[in-house]
């Protein structure tokens, strides 16, 4: 539930946002995708607690530590977005995007790509997958 994130609703100007032309995912700078739909913008939701943080449904991936920091930032020139958290014991980030893939069968393969980088020293990170009630 968003509670445990220590905040309610976040502010808009805390996402970044990925996509690849069909649809788009708003990730939060605590690495939460709080908000995606698929495989078309006008499609229901998957994950929406952008919305509401108790029914919406979210998909975290967050240092299990207690405290850090974050940053988030684009990888020049791509839609690659970069959730870098910082901690005592080292640096992480999380890479978030969509590839642009192509067609077949008439049907648009949709992947939301989330993967895990340690840049200095260790890191451990809790997955939490809520999907809407």
């Amino acid at each position: 539930m968003r509670a445990s994130r220590g905040i309610a609703y976040p502010p808009i100007a805390d996402h970044g946002v990925i996509g690849h032309l069909h649809t788009a995912a708003l990730i939060c700078t605590d690495g939460t995708v709080d908000w995606y739909c698929s495989p078309r913008f006008d499609s229901p939701s998957i994950f929406a607690s952008l919305l509401d943080t108790r029914l919406g449904g979210h998909f975290a991936l967050r240092p299990a530590v207690g405290e850090w920091q974050n940053k988030q930032l684009y990888f020049p020139d791509t839609n690659v977005l970069i959730t870098r958290f910082l901690t005592a014991d080292g640096v992480a980030e999380v890479q978030d995007f969509m590839p642009v893939g192509e067609i077949a069968d008439d049907l648009q393969r949709d992947q939301l790509v989330r993967r895990v980088i340690s840049v200095r020293g260790r890191m451990r990170f809790e997955l939490e997958c809520a999907p809407p009630l």
